[in-house]
């Protein structure tokens, strides 16, 4: 087994937003090619993957991406089904989706903020009105979709430490309330590194919203999950749109070859670069299996 149980695919840097918090690829990166796309989609299959999240970048501004959802969605070796996440800002068009949800176990969709003026100052860039983007796609996917579960999630910066934790108090419908609800604190990577020191609030701070959080999950009766940088190190497996392997190293994104390459000389050992405890824990716990008790994972708290 050379690859994790888990992956982050990351395809295309290019986005339709420009959030100053972005982990993701820089947007100049050119986008990775169908063919290649498709042909990574196929070993992560045959190595047994047992789930992949599409991200970016915006994954749904690359044309064929209902075609590589459906191939990540084939049964494993084992018969086993795998679990397709994909994470999208929520801009694209309802019919575009349409083509892409019939193959994805979860959905994973960002909002920032109760409060329309601080979720618009870190998701910046596009002259749709993002935020009602998303809610509309959320209850639309919660009443038309039930396959599948959807991860809400909120990024907590200096400025939306008022509104993160009322997020949930935006959705009105209890029925289109998310599976999971994730409160992420600020990664210093990429776009994220470039405005830390205006953007980002320290452990403290972070663990006060994470605490009113955790009150407002328990009265809406959603699933919490919390990420530290704490606990980055060692938790994601990325492929980035050159197919190089990035794996973060102490906080810090390193990348160490191409993927192609390193199947074929055999020098890609996970257990070197990630902590497979970690991997299957972030994975597992933001998206348990659908169908019941999580084989690969200790049970959600």
């Amino acid at each position: 087994m050379q690859l994790p149980a888990f992956v982050d695919l990351r395809p295309i840097g290019r986005c339709n937003l420009s959030c100053p918090f972005c982990f993701g690829p820089r947007h100049e990166v050119p986008s990775m090619p169908r063919e290649t796309a498709l042909r990574i989609a196929a070993v992560l299959r045959d190595s047994g993957v047992r789930g992949v999240v599409i991200s970016g970048g915006e994954p749904t501004l690359l044309p064929y991406l209902p075609e590589l959802a459906e191939e990540l969605n084939r049964p494993l070796p084992s018969g086993r089904p795998p679990r397709v996440v994909l994470s999208t800002n929520g801009l694209a068009p309802l019919k575009s989706m349409q083509r892409i949800l019939p193959h994805l176990s979860w959905l994973a969709l960002p909002l920032e903020s109760k409060d329309a003026a601080e979720h618009g100052l870190l998701r910046t860039g596009s002259p749709a009105p993002h935020r009602d983007r998303v809610l509309d796609l959320l209850r639309e996917v919660r009443k038309n979709h039930g396959h599948v579960r959807v991860k809400l999630g909120t990024v907590v910066t200096r400025l939306n430490v008022k509104g993160a934790p009322h997020v949930l108090d935006l959705i009105e419908d209890e029925a289109s309330l998310p599976d999971v609800w994730k409160v992420y604190q600020m990664s210093e990577t990429n776009y994220g590194a470039d405005n830390r020191d205006w953007l980002s609030i320290g452990d403290a701070e972070f663990e006060d919203v994470v605490e009113q959080c955790e009150e407002a999950a328990r009265r809406h009766r959603v699933a919490l999950r919390v990420y530290r940088n704490s606990t980055r190190t060692g938790s994601y497996f990325f492929i980035d749109p050159d197919c190089e392997i990035v794996v973060v190293d102490e906080g810090e994104e390193r990348r160490i070859g191409n993927l192609f390459e390193k199947l074929a000389d055999r020098t890609l050992r996970p257990a070197e670069l990630i902590t497979p405890a970690r991997n299957v824990e972030n994975f597992a716990g933001t998206y348990p299996d659908p169908d019941g008790p999580d084989p690969d994972g200790p049970p959600a708290p």
